[in-house]
């Protein structure tokens, strides 16, 4: 069901008066793009920790996109990588 209300200083206000079956629950509100506010800093953190964090950043994304070498350039599988591949599929079945 939707509602209409109007958000007042940290409160929704209804409408149309509106009786809930409990005190306390969720609630799924949509809210226009142009009415919110976005900080570029929330946390008020200094410069060079966001400019370290966008070197990280940047150094995973390198590595995520780094293209795979071919099949014939991998190394063998070795028991201990099996053991390990074994162990991740008996986790999956739980």
């Amino acid at each position: 069901m939707q509602v209409e209300a109007i958000y007042d200083h940290g409160r929704l206000e209804f409408i149309r008066p509106i009786q809930f079956k409990h005190e306390r629950l969720n609630l799924v509100v949509s809210v226009p793009d142009d009415e919110i506010v976005y900080y570029s800093n929330p946390y008020n953190l200094p410069q060079e920790v966001i400019d370290l964090a966008a070197q990280m950043t940047e150094r995973m994304d390198k590595i995520r996109n780094a293209p795979l070498p071919p099949d014939d350039q991998l190394p063998s599988v070795t028991a201990k990588t099996l053991e390990r591949i074994e162990a991740f599929a008996l986790r999956e079945e739980r």
